[in-house]
């Protein structure tokens, strides 16, 4: 039994040629179209023994339906023609029209047609069979050689002599696309029969595994699917919790997929990489790929300066920022391939780790740098790298900051313990801060912020508490008791005694020796 496509947008035409049909194919099917797009879409879900068109037709004509069908069902059409002009004639023979025959019909001519169509199709129906048998005995027989074949085909990398070998395996030849398809986890071989099947029920399709760890599913798209079709498959496949993850790239229709199988693939493959950047997209297109395979991720001497300074003043929002502003950057079309973003990512982070000694230097220094090589070498998505990167930097900037904490901590404890070993000599707040490599002007803010009193306030505070104990305990002069705590003018040591503890130091030792005597 064949089934039959009437293109034709005059009614009475196609009553009366269905007419004629059925008297003379009364078990055969017929479907009907009333111009080019609507024959065209019909064309794109299912498959015809022959089509017959008419030439003058609204919106689209039979002319340029022909040259917008697949090759192969592109030589099923029979162009029907009420003008006997041998322009029409030629044209349509020039798209490898099946037959062309003028209108009213002759019967004879149609069942010529008829006879040459059903022969057509019984080869066709026998070479599939055969095909199939032939894949099927190769996939039972010697299916890591079958995988080799299929691998190498894709790859571009099999001899002509393998070429005519897998000719004779593949369930369709002619025109068609590579899709490229992965997802987190790998498909299982039910998994790859499920979306065989789905791009089937459009057209003639292949599907198989490459890799070792059957990550990516290589799908090779015969007559009858075209790229929207096969997009729209995979989008609503992606949506079953099944396939979820799942993305694809497709690459360009090609003259004959027997040889050129592989460009199509690589093609696929670059508009696949595209999810690196926009990760919410599931379907990828060759033609409207926005990746560059010579564009280099632009990263400028002030950017990378900035984030240095950053990271050395332990500034967190500022190298935050520093960092979010060159993964805008790469963000921008044309896409550099992402393996060269995540290697200049990784080159950025290891010198900003190498270029701080305490980072270059410290215990997590080897830490750093694997932690670094595993992300960059594993992000999948611009995003999962940008925040991992994020991530090791708010790390690192914390531990400059708490190191630089740290070390300002142990150097409030060394300047108190310079003062308490000291304040007996004629020490300032230049000499303390030449001292400890400082600017005076530095030392002074530094110290007061930390202790809440300035330097010279408090070596006096430690000058004087001394002078107590030494006045409570010792019966030395005043002068003496002065220039042992480091004042040696013993007027001076009088009014600054006086103005911070009340009286003089004279004063203040009868005071304390006289209530010791009524404790006593």
């Amino acid at each position: 039994m064949l089934h039959f496509l009437l293109v034709d947008d005059e009614p009475g035409h196609v009553l009366g040629f269905t007419g004629l049909l059925g008297k003379l194919r009364p078990n055969d099917r017929i479907s009907s179209a009333r111009n080019g797009e609507e024959a065209l879409h019909l064309c794109a879900h299912q498959s015809f023994d022959l089509i017959f068109t008419d030439i003058q037709m609204p919106q689209m004509n039979g002319l340029e339906l022909m040259e917008k069908l697949d090759p192969l069902v592109r030589s099923k059409v029979v162009v029907l023609s009420g003008y006997d002009f041998f322009e029409y004639a030629q044209k349509a023979l020039t798209f490898g029209a099946f037959g062309y025959l003028l209108k009213p019909v002759d019967v004879g001519k149609l069942q010529e047609v008829f006879r040459r169509a059903e022969q057509t199709s019984e080869r066709e129906r026998g070479e599939r069979r055969r095909q199939q048998e032939l894949a099927a005995r190769i996939s039972r027989m010697e299916p890591a050689y079958s995988e080799r074949l299929l691998q190498a085909w894709v790859e571009g990398t099999l001899s002509p002599e393998r070429l005519s070998e897998l000719a004779a395996i593949l369930p369709f030849t002619g025109a068609g696309a590579a899709v490229c398809a992965r997802r987190k986890t790998p498909f299982s071989h039910e998994e790859v029969q499920q979306v065989q099947a789905r791009l089937r029920s459009y057209g003639d399709s292949l599907c198989f595994l490459l890799g070792h760890g059957d990550e990516e599913l290589v799908c090779l798209l015969g007559g009858g699917i075209d790229a929207a079709s096969a997009g729209r498959i995979f989008a609503e496949m992606a949506q079953q919790p099944a396939f979820e993850s799942l993305v694809a790239g497709i690459g360009t229709r090609r003259d004959s997929l027997l040889l050129e199988a592989h460009l199509s693939l690589s093609e696929a493959r670059l508009a696949l990489a595209e999810h690196f950047y926009h990760e919410d997209q599931i379907v990828f297109y060759f033609t409207s790929c926005g990746l560059d395979r010579e564009a280099l991720p632009v990263l400028t001497t002030a950017e990378e300066s900035q984030l240095k300074e950053a990271i050395r003043s332990g500034d967190e929002a500022a190298a935050t920022e520093s960092l979010a502003s060159i993964f805008r950057e790469w963000r921008h079309r044309p896409y550099p391939l992402p393996r060269r973003v995540r290697d200049k990512c990784r080159l950025l982070l290891t010198k900003a780790i190498e270029d701080h000694e305490l980072l270059r230097e410290g215990s997590q220094h080897d830490d750093w740098l694997r932690e670094i090589e595993a992300f960059t070498e594993h992000a999948t998505v611009l995003s999962t790298l940008a925040s991992a990167a994020h991530d090791v930097l708010r790390r690192a900037v914390h531990s400059v900051r708490e190191w630089k904490d740290n070390r300002r901590h142990q150097l409030v404890h060394r300047c108190l313990a310079y003062i308490d070993e000291h304040y007996a000599y004629d020490i300032s707040l230049e000499s303390a801060a030449e001292r400890f490599g400082l600017s005076p002007g530095y030392f002074s803010q530094y110290f007061k912020n930390k202790l809440h009193i300035n330097f010279t306030a408090y070596l006096n505070q430690v000058r004087l508490t001394k002078a107590k104990v030494m006045l409570e305990r010792e019966d030395l002069r005043v002068y003496q008791i002065a220039q042992s705590v480091g004042y040696q003018d013993a007027k001076y040591f009088n009014r600054v005694f006086k103005r911070e503890v009340g009286m003089t130091p004279e004063e203040y030792r009868k005071t304390i020796r006289l209530l010791e005597r009524k404790r006593g």
